[in-house]
Formats: C-alpha cells, sequence, structure tokens
C-alpha cells in the first residue's frame, strides 16, 4: 500500500470514529488527508472503494493484534483474547456502533465478516479447551456435550456488542474495557475451578 493510501485509509478511520461512518463525505476525508478531491478520487473513485480498503485494513490490524504465537503459549487465560477484542472495538468503534447498516450497505464485507466471526469463535473454543489443560476450567460434562462451544458463542456475542452497548448507554470510557472484562468474567465464572477463580481474579485486579 502506497503512503497516500495509507494516510486517507487513516484519515477516514479518525474522521468516521468522531463523527459516525454515514457523516462523513469524501470531501471530508481529502480534507482530513490533505490531499485533493481529485487526488482522493484516483484512488478512491466512490466511498465503497474506501470502506472496502478501510476494512480490509481492519482485518489486517486485528490479525497483527491476535498473534497465535502468543495466545496458544505461556499462562494465557481467555479473559486476555476478549481484552485484545475489546481494545480492538475501542479503537475502531465506528464499525462496531454501525455494524449492520455497514454489512448491509456494502454486501462483499459479508462474507469477510462471517469469516471473522467463525475464527474468533473457534479461537474462544481452542482457548476454553486448552484452559481445560491448565486447570483453569472444569472439564466438559458427558451429560452436557458441546457446552463450551455455547459458551465460546456467548462470549464473542458479549465482546462484539459490548461497545455499542456501552456507548447507548453513555458508560464512562475508561471503565469500558474493564467492565467489559468482567462481563465476561461471569460468563465464564460457573465453568472455573478454584486454580481458574484464582487466575482470573488476579488478571482482573491488575486491569485500570
Amino acid at each position: 500500500m502506497n503512503k497516500t493510501k495509507r494516510r486517507i485509509i487513516l484519515s477516514a478511520i479518525n474522521l468516521y470514529n468522531k463523527r459516525g461512518f454515514t457523516n462523513v463525505l469524501n470531501q471530508d476525508v481529502a480534507k482530513e488527508s490533505e490531499i485533493s478531491l481529485s487526488n482522493f478520487n484516483y484512488h478512491f473513485p466512490a466511498k465503497k472503494d474506501l470502506i472496502l480498503a478501510v476494512c480490509a485494513y481492519l482485518s489486517q490490524e486485528l490479525e497483527i493484534r491476535i498473534s497465535r504465537d502468543k495466545l496458544f503459549s505461556g499462562n494465557f487465560i481467555g479473559l486476555e483474547i476478549t481484552k485484545i477484542f475489546l481494545e480492538f472495538e475501542r479503537d475502531f468503534k465506528f464499525f462496531y456502533l454501525d455494524t449492520f447498516n455497514i454489512v448491509n450497505c456494502y454486501p462483499a464485507l459479508k462474507l469477510e465478516m462471517i469469516r471473522q466471526v467463525n475464527n474468533a469463535v473457534e479461537m474462544i473454543k481452542n482457548l476454553n479447551f486448552m484452559s481445560i489443560g491448565k486447570g483453569y476450567l472444569k472439564p466438559e460434562s458427558v451429560d452436557n456435550p458441546g457446552l463450551y462451544d455455547n459458551v465460546a458463542h456467548q462470549i464473542w456475542m458479549q465482546s462484539f456488542f459490548w461497545y455499542a452497548q456501552s456507548d447507548f448507554r453513555n458508560l464512562n470510557d475508561s471503565a469500558i474495557i474493564k467492565k467489559g472484562l468482567e462481563s465476561s468474567y461471569a460468563i465464564i465464572y460457573p465453568y472455573l475451578t478454584e486454580l481458574g477463580i484464582e487466575k482470573y481474579k488476579e488478571y482482573l485486579k491488575n486491569i485500570k
């Protein structure tokens, strides 16, 4: 990606976050990028081209933040992946405040969204089963197969929509991440072992 395209994309994200996606015109992004509208149109002839490029940038950024080598090693616990998701939502809040409108307006994004959702849920499932191996989570009961698959979906839904519902309730920005983690902890709490409860409480205690 050349420098001008990158500057346009970052400027667009900045404006979308400040004003909301639907309230930003291409000429606004051109002005924020400090380039002429004709130069902007050369790189992105339509708003569709820009939002597709922005969402591709978001996908790449999320993959960078979620490094599998980091996730599946050491004493990593489930709340840490939730924290990464919540921080990502904070940094690109425009998308999470207007997900359905954006996806409905630009159907080409739908398949990518489905891929990301499936990957996120699968990652949470894997972390749950790793937590069983570490003794943080109770083994899945033979009487309730698929329990942790359902828990993974609950955690994904809670984290994905956390920023939107927090914005609706005017929750203080400084409290959003910690309260989101506490909400995830409440979901997983019934399934934690004593060791798991100790680890999760220790992790939450260190979150500002």
